[in-house]
């Protein structure tokens, strides 16, 4: 065939040209795609070793500042100076670090009309032992006023901290360098507090890193000068590291000491070529041979009829009982087949909305009655074992909701539907709760936990706020699950674009890493760093891959920068528009008496109706139940009730078809608080609740927190037909604050008889609580005071807290 001659002539011809020009470009060409990510690497490491060592000299006098707040704190207490110098020899006693002296300096005849120099200077010699010297109050040296550490702060304001010029100890020769800040009394400037770092240690770990990582490092302050260096040489083209850091402005330069980077990068790229070369050329020829006579004939006989066939079933005549004989055979096969099979995935892709949409109902109706059952208990009196089990209970079945919630999600992102909303937010609303959350769980773990954000102050975002919230806490979850010692850290900072303005997050930790084979796979669904992830750690593996759907939703990315043993960095940028701040005015949430109110419950589950029957008695309502839509339009017809909490899903009539029965009467009744209690979570499904005249929808499993936060949000119109109960108050706070008072003084002055009776009189004002926990911390405070001992901190916390409700 002619095809065929004339792709041997081609590939005859590809080959020579090949053959001819392959070793003068494969230098170059290997020079070009593998130096420059290999110097690139090179470098990279050089800058993380340098923020390494910058890292471990700002730690020291970072925590030293500490330090010097204690000594602030010791001028500013306005003891006298016997006190104030105890304080001080004790502080310094106990220290054990880089901070060798310092003290208090007064304003001169501050102390002493008479004198002009009254310091407390301390210090800490190289034994351990601690002296106070008295050279600096003598006037003829000119007076420790003078100093530059001294009127570099003495009129700054509250907080300052001032870092002096590095310089030698007189004495210990050593360096050395001062920081400063103004201690006040009464508001006014009352003289200046220092510290004295010493430097040694410091100068010491630069030596001997430089000398395990064969590198030249040079030091320097603030002011320019050179505190240390070691084998430091710059030379033509050598690529230097540097990184100022520290409040106190330093700057470190580093560089290779026995081999420059690019000569690093030629001498690998060298070796990767001498390899390369032999072996393709090798490869070529032999590969060409086999392949012309064993595949491209054949195969482009196959493309050829392939392309002729309409209907995917090819007819080669092929003799050979071989691989192609086999591909051949095989299409015409596979071709029937996944005609078929794209039929069921289309039947599938439609069946799967309607399943999850059922599975998400049906798994959340019996967790409601798990969850909830568990939330009633836990305020019941239970012993602190039973207590344990019971919370290990709830967040167990808090943790499925979140798995199905993730699978949910992802879901919705795969078929399209997930819809971002755009409300306007603060950044610093991100980040406190950021903060609260996983400073926490960080500390529990011995983590340290750090936020930066380099955002501008004051930073409004008109964007999704839950799915930012949810891209976070995804990463961070990763972060804090996978990290056993070390630290976890969030940075913030926006960058343009394109005339787009971008939200970067970099999350990173010092966990266990992540191969480098596995950087693409860990954003595929279902899919985690290696198969033993899943038994340690637990987890769907669909968190990833919902941060990357999103930020792509959002109009961004996410990339991983990790290595095993070392930790993992994740960074994400995101599309995020700055807007106007909107300020909403926030009430204080007062548990409202509830005492005189009817609900209706109209619930067609068994389960769900004693779990909302027990929630809402606990709170003083009075419960009635109806099992479907119709009975509960009877029952309001003929009774009077202010509440009603409406299912969805129910016999006969379901939750939407009542409320707009009940939203269509002529009388008062129309208006009553209904609010939707469901377990099916697509936003169709509430769109149609709220649509029909429901006033707010509760997703099952009930939350009681977001079920008081409903009740109190209505309030107004839950009290429209008794408003008079809205005004009841349990305890008068005029009786019960000077008895808390007392109380307290008593246990401070730890005069129990004093604080039992007073406990006493607290306990007949509230007469008879109805709150489970409140009873239970009364017995508790009460056993302990007849057995004239201190009640635990926390439950003192909670009859706190509790009282403050009770009082309105």
């Amino acid at each position: 065939m002619e095809i065929h001659s004339s792709l041997k002539r081609k590939s005859f011809l590809a080959l020579t040209v090949y053959l001819a020009i392959v070793i003068a470009i494969i230098g170059s060409v290997s020079y070009l795609v593998v130096e420059p990510p290999i110097r690139e690497q090179l470098e990279k490491n050089l800058d993380l070793r340098t923020e390494l060592i910058a890292s471990e000299i700002e730690e020291p006098l970072n925590s030293s500042v500490s330090i010097l707040q204690s000594v602030v704190g010791i001028g500013n207490t306005n003891e006298s100076q016997a006190h104030q110098a105890e304080m001080l020899y004790e502080l310094f006693s106990v220290l054990d670090g880089v901070v060798v002296s310092g003290g208090l300096w007064p304003i001169p005849y501050s102390i002493d009309k008479k004198k002009a120099y009254s310091s407390l200077f301390f210090n800490r010699a190289s034994d351990g032992l601690v002296d106070q010297v008295f050279s600096w109050d003598n006037p003829e040296s000119g007076g420790y006023d003078n100093e530059i550490w001294y009127t570099a702060v003495v009129d700054k304001p509250p907080g300052t901290v001032v870092w002096s010029q590095v310089y030698i100890d007189p004495f210990t020769h050593v360096q050395m360098i001062t920081a400063s800040s103004p201690y006040f009394h009464d508001g006014e400037p009352a003289g200046v507090a220092t510290i004295d770092v010493s430097l040694e240690s410091l100068v010491e770990f630069v030596s001997k890193h430089a000398q395990d990582y064969e590198l030249g490092i040079v030091l320097r302050d603030s002011y320019g000068d050179v505190i240390t260096d070691y084998n430091f040489q710059v030379v033509k083209n050598i690529y230097m590291s540097s990184t100022e850091f520290g409040d106190f402005q330093w700057n470190i330069d580093v560089v290779n000491a026995n081999r420059l980077v690019d000569e690093e990068a030629f001498y690998v790229v060298t070796k990767v070529e001498a390899g390369i070369i032999p072996m393709m050329l090798l490869c070529v020829v032999m590969g060409y041979v086999l392949i012309n006579r064993f595949l491209i004939s054949p195969i482009v006989l196959i493309a050829e009829k392939v392309n002729d066939s309409r209907t995917g079933a090819i007819d080669v005549r092929y003799n050979s009982q071989d691989e192609i004989r086999q591909l051949i055979d095989n299409f015409n096969q596979k071709t029937k087949f996944l005609e078929q099979e794209k039929q069921k995935a289309q039947a599938s892709t439609k069946a799967k909305s309607a399943f999850l949409a059922t599975l998400s109902h049906e798994i959340r109706t019996p967790m409601n009655g798990v969850l909830g059952t568990a939330q009633i208990l836990m305020k019941t009196d239970l012993s602190k074992e039973q207590l344990k089990h019971m919370k290990t209970l709830y967040d167990s079945g808090d943790h499925m909701m979140t798995l199905l919630n993730e699978i949910l999600d992802f879901s919705k992102i795969e078929q399209g539907f997930l819809e971002l909303e755009e409300h306007p937010f603060p950044l610093e609303s991100i980040l406190g709760s950021v903060n609260s959350v996983y400073f926490t769980l960080c500390a529990e773990k011995g983590l340290q936990f750090k936020v930066y954000s380099e955002v501008p102050q004051g930073r409004w975002y008109m964007s999704d706020k839950a799915r930012l919230r949810q891209v976070l806490f995804n990463l961070l979850n990763n972060a804090v699950k996978f990290t056993s010692r070390g630290y976890v850290e969030v940075n913030f900072c926006e960058f343009s674009q394109q005339g787009r303005n971008f939200l970067e997050i970099k999350v990173r930790d010092t966990g266990i890493g992540i191969a480098k084979e596995a950087h693409n796979k860990i954003f595929s669904p279902f899919e985690q760093a290696e198969s033993s992830t899943t038994r340690r750690f637990g987890g769907t593996g669909l968190g990833l891959a919902i941060v990357k759907q999103i930020s792509e939703l959002m109009g961004g990315e996410i990339t991983v920068t990790s290595e095993l043993g070392i930790g993992t960095s994740f960074k994400v940028t995101l599309a995020m528009e700055p807007c106007e701040p909107h300020f909403l005015e926030i009430e204080e949430h007062k548990n409202l008496n509830y005492q005189g109110l009817k609900v209706l419950i109209v619930e067609d589950n068994r389960t769900n109706t004693i779990i909302m029957n027990t929630f809402m008695t606990s709170k003083g309502f009075e419960c009635e139940v109806a099992e479907n839509g119709e009975i509960c339009l009877e029952k309001l017809v003929n009774n009077n009730y202010d509440l009603i909490l409406m299912d969805n899903h129910m016999p006969i009539m379901d939750g939407v078809e009542a409320t707009i029965a009940i939203r269509a009467l002529t009388s008062s009744k129309a208006k009553i608080v209904i609010l939707g209690c469901t377990a099916d979570v697509f936003k169709e499904t509430r769109e149609r609740m709220v649509g029909s005249g429901v006033d707010y929808v509760i997703s099952k499993p009930i939350d009681e927190t977001e079920l008081d936060d409903a009740l109190y949000r209505f309030s107004d119109r839950l009290y429209q037909y008794k408003p008079g109960l809205r005004d009841r108050r349990e305890v008068d706070p005029q009786h019960m604050e000077p008895l808390l008072v007392n109380f307290f003084m008593a246990l401070d002055d730890k005069d129990f008889v004093s604080a039992e009776e007073y406990f006493q009189r607290i306990r007949n004002e509230i007469a008879n609580p109805k709150d489970d926990l409140l009873i239970q911390t009364l017995n508790a405070v009460q056993e302990k005071l007849s057995s004239k001992e201190a009640p635990a901190q926390s439950d003192l916390d909670v009859l706190t807290i509790s009282l403050n409700d009770y009082c309105g």
